[in-house]
């Protein structure tokens, strides 16, 4: 078998099939994210959350946003129903930006620990993780590897691995959102599959590194939360067994078609 990942297109290969990508599967999931895209398209007529804002700020929005509605032109309200129906795309789209950004860094930061370089001063925004990972990993072992499963049919990229002070490897994935969900460590079951089962690959599918030891914790650092703290479990068969569901599930509402 070869693997191998067309950059161009963002599509696993394997022997020149496109496999599932493993950040796909976590679709089947109803996600808080649901909530969050129609609170933008509301805000657009002047709702704000009230367990987020104090009740004078909802009070001005909802009056400032009736005013603005009750003005507007016939041509102007589609206009303002178009903004609100793609208010979350947009948002989506500039956090994706950012979050490529924040991806680099801590991309540049693991790989500098690996080599045992001196570390370069990174980013304010992910320092929780530096100071976070000083006290708590013994060494870095992968950045951005790849990774696959031939029996699921799916195919990934894992932004970290590492060793803990315990001894126990991790999977750590870092994620744009203000907590940490449960489709995410889902999703890093996902990748602690496949790494265990056929090792971790460069790009090209060249270069292969394989694990001493199983998987025993999964870690989500959430850098959207106001307070950045890596969340862990340790259940690893149960979010294992919950992504091999979510393949199940994905291919029977066929969403790889």
């Amino acid at each position: 078998m070869k693997y191998e990942f067309n950059n161009k297109e963002h599509l696993h290969l394997l022997d020149g099939q496109p496999l599932t990508g493993t950040s796909s599967i976590g679709n089947v999931l109803a996600k808080p994210l649901t909530w969050w895209a129609s609170g933008l398209a509301c805000e657009k007529f002047g709702w704000l959350n009230p367990k987020k804002h104090t009740p004078e700020s909802v009070k001005t929005a909802l009056q400032e946003g009736w005013e603005r509605v009750k003005g507007l032109s016939l041509e102007a309200y589609e206009k303002l129903l178009g903004e609100a129906y793609k208010a979350h795309s947009v948002k989506l789209k500039d956090s994706a930006e950012a979050g490529t950004d924040l991806h680099a860094e801590l991309e540049d930061y693991v790989k500098a620990m690996m080599k045992l370089k001196p570390v370069r001063k990174y980013d304010e925004k992910i320092q929780p993780f530096i100071d976070w990972a000083d006290e708590n990993v013994k060494r870095f072992i992968a950045s951005e590897a790849h990774c696959f499963d031939e029996e699921l049919w799916v195919g990934g990229i894992t932004d970290c691995v590492a060793e803990l002070n315990d001894g126990k490897l991790a999977i750590i994935d870092f994620k744009s959102s203000k907590e940490a969900y449960t489709n995410q460590f889902i999703q890093a079951a996902g990748y602690a599959i496949q790494a265990e089962k056929n090792g971790l690959f460069s790009e090209d599918g060249n270069h292969s590194k394989k694990l001493d030891k199983p998987i025993e914790a999964l870690i989500i650092v959430p850098f959207g939360a106001d307070k950045i703290e890596p969340s862990i479990r340790y259940e690893i068969e149960a979010y294992k067994q919950g992504f091999r569901n979510c393949v199940g599930l994905y291919r029977l509402l066929g969403l790889d078609k």
